[in-house]
């Protein structure tokens, strides 16, 4: 489809900032679209004048007069491209193209300014009426009764030059909106053509392919997803019309049908299989791209054998028992099959040329995954990986049993990810070199896409929001909070929380220690794990996983354990995720667990615990803390003109979850500790996943909620 942003005219799409006020600001937006309302009152003061809102213009003595078509063309009034342009054929029309006018010319003179609207309008219309004629001439040229019928035929109103203008605004939007967009409107103007037939149908037609012409160097090969999205949109388009097709008459260039020609329930079956044919194409299985192909064959084989049945039936003449059956309703389903098989041969040879985008499994699994059903083997290889190339604050999670691993084609890349709903995240930046991160993640998203998921990155620092492929998205979900360790002292007021937490802790007797929990005492385990349950049972949902760990992952040796104990009790305690450089040390520390007892008499024990295993890894050597990502939560809000749809939609979010997560309270906290702040993303390939990704990681950080669970979280979040 279209990869090209085309910018927008000089000044048609970065006016000044309106002035405040709603009255001022319909103002500003209205002087931008001068031609539009211009158009708007030109369709209005006609229908005015020539009683078209009150009366059918078709039935006016003058309307042969003004009307364009054919036989006007014939005659020599070529003036009629102007006049039946502001006309309007019946009342109830102006219902629809004053709408569909204000949207399509407002929508480019928005995006392309007012010459271009005004030029594709004006061109757009007189292409439009002025093709269609010619067209409809060379079919009769050939005999055909459709257009014959339409040879007699006028026609008024302005929806050619609509149509131009809408498609010409598509191609405006980004990929793979534009493609979406183009594809929808022609699928439309097809259907209309091939259907219904009448002369408006084939102006939109000339309208839209004559801009598509025009704009044919913004195409380029489409890609996977949109491959997909072509046939799943053909699919659906072909289904709904063979089921309206059963209620409404048809007439277009392959004949005429009434409603009722053919059995409703052999078309509403046939609706289905297409439907359930086209979520699977969508998907990229296998399986439904045979069906597909099967049932594309057998319909151009239906409608081949229509056509000779047909042409039979008119060769043996009026006379014949066999014209009785021409007559009958038998006629309008030959002319459907007909129809229908044009369309699927449109399908079949599209699903052919692009058979490689169905490779998928019904049991969908990515080619050189391993994951959780042999956990040894996962954590040790993701271990390996992890101490050979390095990696980020979050890549040590790699090694937790939940998570997938799949392996690059270069034994020393890999991406850690999960399933949820259809969907693939990887977790955070892929498991590589520097020089590797693009072409691993590039391997990652082309195999989850060729497997039939649909790919995203959750966690992603700049290092992989700078090398997605182009046309992807970014936006900021999380930041981390960074502390760096070299020369970390705790004096001056900015540290008096910290440095306040450590004076009490000396005064009241509460150690500070380090530790794997696996060496723990039975006893120190014990209130570990009693400690843990009380906090899990304060909340109305089960624990969170994903990147946030549990005891269990607290049990891996190299996960250090900080420990605040006061006569034998933990008050409580942290957990500490290395972090591995290129060279195979560890370079810093990533914090997961942060528990304090319930009813303890330590309230600084959070402060104490951070400090001082600050102060113990400044020791070690180690460069930097990591006090993890809080979702949803930024240091210094975005404006209000930084904030994307998306930004403005995530930052409501977050005040919606506030009251039941903390996640800004927590990442107030941190700010205790004077942290640089390093945001996390959210990669993806199209907003219209966004849906199904949202659910998708719902699932993966509350694998054991029930639906139950779920919906009265949802329910509490709107009170």
């Amino acid at each position: 489809m279209t990869d090209r942003d085309r910018p927008p005219a000089p000044g048609a799409d970065s006016p000044a900032p309106p002035p405040a006020g709603t009255a001022r600001r319909a103002m500003h937006l209205l002087r931008r679209i001068p031609v539009t309302i211009s158009v708007l009152l030109v369709l209005v003061v006609a229908g005015l004048l020539s009683g078209g809102f009150t009366s059918p213009s078709d039935q006016a003595p003058w309307y042969e007069t003004f009307a364009y078509g054919l036989p006007s063309f014939a005659d020599g009034r070529w003036y009629t491209v102007a006049t039946g342009t502001v006309l309007v054929a019946v009342p109830p029309g102006y219902l629809l193209i004053l709408p569909l006018a204000a949207l399509g010319l407002g929508w480019l003179e928005l995006r392309r300014g007012s010459g271009v609207t005004a030029a594709t309008f004006l061109i757009g219309q007189a292409v439009a009426v002025i093709g269609t004629a010619f067209i409809v001439a060379g079919f009769a040229a050939f005999g055909s009764p459709w257009a014959d019928e339409l040879a007699t035929q006028l026609d008024v109103g302005a929806s050619g030059g609509v149509f131009a203008a809408i498609t010409m605004a598509a191609f405006s939007l980004r990929s793979p909106w534009a493609g979406r967009v183009l594809l929808i409107v022609f699928a439309v103007v097809t259907i209309g053509v091939l259907f219904i037939g009448t002369l408006a149908d084939i102006e939109h037609a000339v309208a839209v392919v004559a801009v598509m012409l025009v704009q044919a160097r913004a195409f380029s090969r489409p890609t996977l997803r949109e491959q997909r999205f072509i046939t799943w949109t053909v699919l659906l388009a072909v289904g709904a019309a063979q089921v309206i097709l059963v209620l409404v008459p048809a007439f277009g260039p392959f004949g005429a049908s009434d409603p009722g020609g053919a059995q409703f329930v052999d078309v509403a079956i046939d609706a289905v299989i297409v439907l359930l044919l086209a979520d699977g194409l969508r998907r990229g299985i296998r399986l439904a791209w045979i069906g597909a192909v099967v049932l594309g064959a057998l319909n151009v084989l239906g409608g081949v054998l229509a056509f000779l049945l047909l042409t039979l039936l008119d060769a043996l003449g009026s006379d014949s028992d066999a014209a009785a059956l021409a007559d009958s309703e038998s006629r309008d389903a030959l002319t459907l099959a007909i129809t229908t098989s044009v369309l699927w041969l449109g399908i079949l040879i599209w699903l052919v040329i692009t058979r490689h985008a169905y490779r998928a499994r019904l049991r969908r699994r990515l080619p050189g995954a391993r994951d959780a059903q042999s956990p040894g083997a996962l954590i040790e290889t993701a271990r390996e990986l992890i101490r050979e190339t390095g990696g980020g604050p979050l890549s040590w999670m790699a090694t937790w049993p939940d998570n997938r691993i799949f392996l690059g084609s270069d034994p020393a890349t890999a991406v850690a990810y999960q399933t949820h709903q259809g969907v693939a995240i990887a977790l955070s930046d892929p498991i590589a070199p520097d020089g590797r991160v693009g072409e691993t993640l590039v391997e990652f998203l082309d195999t989850v896409e060729r497997a039939g998921f649909t790919p995203c990155v959750f966690g992603a620092t700049e290092r992989a929001r700078a090398v997605i492929p182009e046309g992807w998205r970014a936006v900021q979900i999380a930041e981390d909070t960074i502390v760096d360790l070299p020369g970390l002292e705790f004096t001056g007021k900015a540290w008096s929380p910290a440095r306040q937490a450590l004076n009490r802790a000396e005064r009241e007797d509460v150690a500070f220690r380090m530790g794997a929990l696996a060496q723990q005492s039975r006893r120190v385990r014990a209130q570990v794990d009693e400690i843990s349950a009380q906090w899990v049972g304060e909340k109305e949902l089960p624990e969170m996983r994903f990147t946030l760990g549990t005891v269990d992952e607290a049990l891996d040796p190299e996960v250090r354990m900080a420990f605040a104990e006061r006569d034998g009790q933990l008050e409580g305690f942290l957990s500490w995720l290395p972090v591995y450089g290129a060279d195979g040390a560890v370079t810093g520390w990533t914090l997961d667990l942060m528990r304090r007892r319930a009813g303890g008499t330590f309230p600084a024990v959070m402060e104490f615990l951070i400090a001082s295993s600050a102060l113990a890894f400044r020791d070690e050597g180690a460069a930097f803390l990591s006090l993890s990502g809080a979702p949803l939560a930024r240091s210094t809000p975005a404006s209000a003109d930084e904030l994307s749809p998306i930004d403005g939609w995530l930052d409501h979010l977050g005040a919606m979850l506030e009251p039941a997560y903390g996640f800004r309270s927590l990442h107030r906290f941190k700010q205790k500790f004077r942290p640089r702040a390093e945001p996390l993303y959210l990669l993806f390939a199209d907003e219209g996943d966004l849906a199904r990704i949202g659910l998708a990681l719902a699932r993966a950080y509350l694998p054991d909620a029930s639906m139950p669970e779920l919906v009265r979280m949802g329910a509490s979040l709107t009170r």
